[in-house]
């Protein structure tokens, strides 16, 4: 495989392109993110596009290509963040020029459907790409999360970062493993099994999250990655936030996302781990996609270090 390719550490300030790649996006909490990266000293870039509406989406395939693709284009622009998730990035996938994307030097960010864009990037172009906060969702509120803000400047900011002490209750002893970092969202990463956007990792570390799916839903989900071949290729599985993954059929066993975590650490040899700070919820991390990163498994926690995912400015 040829080497990967990197953003530019990003700067102070620096210029943010906004992209609205998936549904519909809130103009209200657009005008308070903006209003936030300004006050930071950022300067912004929201194309007319971002505010465009068709069916579920921010504008149609065309309208939402042209925004990402002319930010791309746009010399000055230091960091592409979608506004917000949801769906429509899959429909996307096939007409993305990956390559002007890779060689564009910028760095790109987002989370929940945004995990189709970070795989793809890897699998085409062999980009890294960043799983991080989306610009309305988290910077829109009255207060962002100071533990979001100050992981997701880090990350993007120096060429190397970690998250310490991470509690997790484990039948690991002390252990080091390594491996390339990946993963999103479980529903996008199993829906693009068996795609050219699907990468190939073999040794990973693979962080999980998902939202509002029932815990026998979520099981069902990594069994089509066991199935396929995937966990068992990885080194390590990290289990970010499962939000609102409860049973909630009375009538049926209750199945839960304590008995989901003992099947799949019955199922594979490796650390299954609990507890790393990402996902549908304020405070997370921002992580990199395609990039090396070591864990340090102790007795009832673990710390994730990670490097080589920026390159100098």
């Amino acid at each position: 495989m040829s080497p990967v390719r990197l953003a530019r550490a990003l700067g102070e300030p620096a210029t943010i392109g906004v992209c609205a790649p998936a549904g519909r996006t809130d103009e209200a909490q657009l005008a308070q993110a903006v209003a936030h990266m300004q006050d930071l000293g950022h300067r912004v870039v929201v194309p007319e596009g971002v505010l465009h509406a068709w069916r579920y989406f921010s504008g149609t395939d065309e309208e939402r290509l042209g925004v990402l693709h002319g930010l791309v284009d746009l010399p000055e622009i230091d960091l592409v963040i979608a506004a917000r998730g949801g769906y429509g990035i899959t429909r996307l996938l096939p007409r993305i020029d990956w390559n002007r994307i890779a060689a564009s030097g910028k760095a790109f960010v987002g989370f929940s459907d945004f995990t189709a864009f970070n795989m793809a990037a890897y699998a085409c172009a062999n980009l890294v790409t960043f799983h991080g906060p989306l610009l309305c969702v988290d910077f829109g509120k009255p207060q962002p999360d100071n533990f979001m803000e100050q992981h997701f400047w880090m990350t993007l900011g120096r060429n190397a970062h970690r998250i310490d002490d991470i509690p997790c209750d484990h039948r690991h002893g002390m252990r080091r493993v390594d491996g390339t970092l990946w993963g999103g969202n479980l529903s996008l990463l199993a829906h693009l099994v068996g795609t050219p956007y699907f990468p190939s990792i073999d040794g990973g570390i693979l962080y999980v999250e998902e939202i509002a799916e029932e815990p026998y839903a979520v099981e069902r989900l990594f069994l089509q990655l066991y199935h396929a071949g995937v966990l068992q290729r990885q080194s390590a599985i990290l289990l970010g936030d499962f939000s609102d993954c409860v049973p909630t059929n009375p009538i049926r066993y209750p199945y839960s996302m304590e008995e989901v975590i003992e099947t799949l650490r019955a199922w594979l040899p490796i650390p299954v781990l609990t507890g790393l700070p990402f996902g549908h919820i304020s405070r997370k991390v921002t992580l990199p996609f395609g990039a090396p990163g070591t864990l340090s498994i102790r007795d009832g926690s673990y710390s994730l270090r990670f490097s080589g995912h920026v390159r100098a400015r």
